[in-house]
């Protein structure tokens, strides 16, 4: 469908029948729990996009949204304290890159992009926040050997006391092993309504790079199944299944 402006506008829209669930947190020990997996992204060649949308119920905490339960310092995907970066930080401590991003409540959709390079140089990564380019900043993010991104949870690192767990709503968690180019990230932001990211449409066209998608649609039960991997998830705490999503 053209709108005019380009191909970035899509009607490969969801359902409301099909996928109409977003994952809750309050916080306090919720998190989703699934085999620990290491996406590669410190040799050339390594490529690896994370894309999910957000609504946070506030600001004043860090707010885990990928994790891994045997560190609460590293391996993880994270909103600062104020709400206002976006960091993601290696297997090695201390190797991040920060995007500067909005600090409020609304929904907004996010991707991260990384493109690996040997010889002890650092990643390449690009952050994307509601379709358009971010300031990122890298403090050697990729550059140790042997040191990628490896986690084990959604909502959550290995500290789950309130501090650091996200606090709001998560909806369609998606993992590549590609390097999504910007006018791809535009049409899956669609202008703020989501497509369905298992099928190519208009820009996209990574639908067969996508390793894992956590979309919520059971809508109730303890799991959440992964739609285009193995990593099927266990709802922990209070984490629950919402109706309220993206429009």
């Amino acid at each position: 469908m053209s709108l005019g402006l380009g191909n970035s506008l899509t009607s490969n829209l969801y359902s409301s029948s099909e996928v109409s669930y977003s994952m809750s947190f309050d916080g306090t020990g919720d998190f989703l729990s699934f085999t620990e997996t290491t996406f590669n992204i410190e040799d050339t060649g390594d490529e690896l996009t994370i894309a999910f949308w957000a609504k946070r119920t506030d600001n004043n905490d860090e707010a885990v949204v990928l994790g891994n339960s045997a560190s609460a310092s590293f391996k993880r995907l994270n909103f600062d304290s104020d709400g206002d970066a976006l960091i993601i930080e290696s297997d090695q401590n201390g190797q991040t890159a920060t995007g500067t991003v909005t600090a409020d409540t609304n929904w907004h959709h996010y991707a991260i992009t990384a493109v690996g390079s040997s010889g002890g140089n650092t990643a390449t990564v690009v952050m994307y926040e509601d379709g358009s380019a971010v300031s990122v900043s890298n403090s050697n993010f990729g550059v140790s050997d042997n040191k990628d991104f490896t986690v084990n949870r959604i909502g959550a690192d290995a500290a789950v006391s309130g501090t650091k767990e996200f606090k709001g709503l998560l909806y369609q968690v998606a993992i590549w092993t590609d390097k999504l180019e910007a006018n791809e990230v535009a049409a899956i932001y669609n202008s703020g309504s989501p497509i369905d990211i298992e099928e190519n449409s208009g820009d996209y066209d990574s639908s067969s790079e996508l390793a894992h998608l956590w979309d919520f649609r059971e809508g109730s039960g303890s799991t959440a199944a992964d739609q285009a991997g193995s990593l099927n998830a266990t709802l922990n705490g209070d984490a629950a299944f919402s109706t309220t999503t993206p429009s």
